[in-house]
């Protein structure tokens, strides 16, 4: 069983295993490297994840992969896009920037053409703008 660390901030960790994303409350446990049985599954990447990021201000994780998994760490909901199975989307390097707004994030696309398009979305409303 191999982890993989995806993303970290000062509360939480994000990791996988396998095609499963797990959420790390740090305040909730006794290491910060072993899986345990409090960590929460919060989703779950066809293919395994590329990457994670956890918002500036903690209220959400979004990984990418086979499309973006928006995961609110305040209610636990989640929500799923550019996945559907006759029109994947490939999601690579979510980061967010400094120059935008807590509630955007930006990420990186494979186009058909294999040309890389970098995507900006804005994860309350679930809009997306195509930057270059």
């Amino acid at each position: 069983m191999t982890i993989r660390f995806l993303a970290e901030s000062e509360s939480f960790k994000v990791y996988s295993l396998f095609e499963s994303v797990y959420l790390k409350v740090k305040s909730h446990c006794q290491s910060y490297i072993e899986y345990e049985k409090s960590d929460k599954c919060i989703a779950s990447v066809y293919g395994d994840p590329d990457s994670a990021l956890i918002s500036f201000d903690e209220r959400y994780v979004v990984v990418g992969g086979c499309g973006v998994i928006i995961y609110n760490t305040q209610t636990g909901k989640s929500v799923e896009l550019f996945n559907e199975p006759e029109n994947i989307t490939w999601i690579e390097g979510v980061y967010q920037s400094t120059e935008d707004r807590s509630n955007f994030v930006r990420f990186n696309v494979r186009t058909k053409a294999e040309m890389l398009s970098i995507y900006r979305l804005d994860i309350h409303e679930h809009t997306l703008e195509l930057l270059s």
